[in-house]
């Protein structure tokens, strides 16, 4: 970057003279304003660096005064593009590439919407005020817009809409609200379900119950009101943490037969080029595509230091099909739809054991699931202590 700020915008060429009159060679072009950096003489020796355009003017300049020279290393853009000159679809892409660019920039190509509410309706709003893709910038009226969105919005504290080169940035807050703070007040702890009571810890408060006692929903756990020794009675903030035992029954059933949505390999891509904040659409008018799957991916350019990149929009497209099961392609189904029943539902509960029974019927297979589930069945309630 140094050498792009001194004026070597192009590149750069090393050369490297022995013998002769470097001195002389030097200042003979300084005198017909060659650019020359990092200089560097000693005795009958020269090192720098010039553009590659000066080379030649150099290389006779060292010829006429006796200098042997040669050429050493070259870096930058025009000697990156000389290697690929030969190849004409480049520079034609390039050139389209610059074209679809500078039509795309003057474009709405993209709306970001953050904030308190959702989406759709700030969309909505926004299209009504005029703001959505394909639309010319020069065109929008980003005061109108925050106008119209602090009016039609319920509690909606401020509205900021702004451009970032071709996108627009909305984003709507409603007024804070003070955040949850757990009350301090007196309170009780109950069972939150049908149980038997396997482990107890007691941080505060007088335990209700024992270790093997069985309890009910809404049966007192831990008591807030305890005595201070001398027959008055205290409310306290209880606290703690108690396990319970207890069972649950679930049911799936998978079909024999059943519509599913398939990819039917069909793809569309959207790319875009992402430099820094902004992004440059490879493509003309909308990124969408009906009865599709949506997913994104973000590769770099250049390496994994290189501050461009491409990022694609991925929509793969599903066919409605039916599929035929057997009792053997029923079951594993039947036992994936188990496993992804309790990562979602059982994730806080210890699965102490579970019985499974297949109940083959005219349209598939049921599963009935038996579980003996362990986890804290506590429940604080505040204490009405007007009572």
């Amino acid at each position: 970057m140094k050498k792009n700020k001194s004026g070597l915008f192009f590149g750069t060429a090393e050369f490297h003279g022995i013998g002769g009159f470097p001195e002389k060679m030097v200042s003979e072009l300084l005198e017909n304003s060659v650019i020359l950096r990092n200089v560097r003489l000693s005795e009958s020796e020269i090192h720098g660096e010039c553009s590659p355009f000066d080379y030649l003017k150099v290389a006779k300049a060292a010829g006429k005064n006796g200098v042997r020279i040669r050429c050493g290393k070259r870096r930058g853009l025009y000697f990156t593009l000389a290697r690929y000159k030969t190849r004409g679809g480049l520079y034609a892409g390039l050139l389209v590439f610059v074209m679809l660019v500078s039509i795309n920039k003057t474009r709405v190509q993209d709306i970001v919407i953050t904030g308190d509410f959702p989406s759709a309706q700030v969309s909505k709003i926004l299209d009504e005020c005029g703001i959505k893709q394909g639309v010319f910038l020069s065109e929008l009226n980003f005061s109108k817009a925050e106008q119209m969105l602090m009016l039609e919005i319920e509690n909606c504290a401020w509205a900021d809409v702004s451009r970032e080169g071709f996108r627009v940035k909305a984003e709507v807050h409603s007024s804070e609200e003070k955040p949850e703070v757990e009350s301090k007040n007196p309170r009780n702890i109950v069972a939150t379900r049908p149980a038997r009571i396997v482990s107890m810890t007691v941080r505060k408060g007088a335990a209700a119950i024992s270790v093997g006692s069985g309890v009910n929903t809404g049966d007192m756990l831990v008591s807030g009101t305890v005595f201070d020794g001398r027959e008055k009675i205290m409310f306290v903030h209880s606290d703690a943490e108690i396990i319970g035992e207890f069972s649950e029954t679930q049911e799936f059933f998978v079909p024999y037969s059943e519509i599913v949505n398939l990819p039917n390999g069909k793809v569309r891509r959207f790319d875009s080029i992402i430099a820094e904040d902004d992004e440059y659409p490879l493509y003309f008018g909308e990124a969408f595509a009906e009865n599709s799957v949506y997913s994104e991916e973000t590769r770099y350019l250049f390496g994994e230091k290189s501050p461009i990149k491409i990022k694609s929009r991925i929509y793969t497209e599903y066919t409605p099909t039916e599929i035929m099961r057997s009792p053997d392609d029923a079951v594993r189904e039947l036992r994936r739809q188990k496993e992804r029943f309790e990562e979602n539902f059982y994730g806080e509960y210890e699965i102490i054991s579970c019985e499974e029974k297949f109940f083959p019927e005219k349209g598939g297979i049921r599963l009935i699931a038996e579980y003996t589930l362990q986890g804290d069945i506590a429940k604080p309630v505040d204490i009405d202590i007007a009572e």
